[in-house]
């Protein structure tokens, strides 16, 4: 599925659940469109590619690095653009 994916531009975005305050980074391939505000439109979570688990702000920075590295492993690719 992700053999393609190898020079293909992925791109991330660093969600908020104000509910549980919690982040999770949500990584996609098919994101192209943009909305009126000028932000990225990304698919539902089960058609992304990559959703990480929920981590809390005290640990934000490390938990970041680490689940960006092991994003990059699965995807395959080194091409993650942090979009918001």
């Amino acid at each position: 599925m992700f053999a393609n994916a190898k020079n293909t531009v992925a791109k991330a975005i660093l969600r908020y659940n104000k509910e549980k305050e919690l982040y999770k980074l949500i990584v996609a391939f098919n994101v192209t469109e943009k909305t009126k505000n000028g932000r990225y439109k990304f698919p539902a979570q089960n058609k992304c590619a990559y959703v990480s688990g929920d981590f809390v702000y005290e640990t934000l920075q490390a938990d970041y690095e680490r689940i960006l590295e092991t994003a990059k492993q699965v995807l395959r690719t080194d091409n993650i653009v942090v979009v918001d």
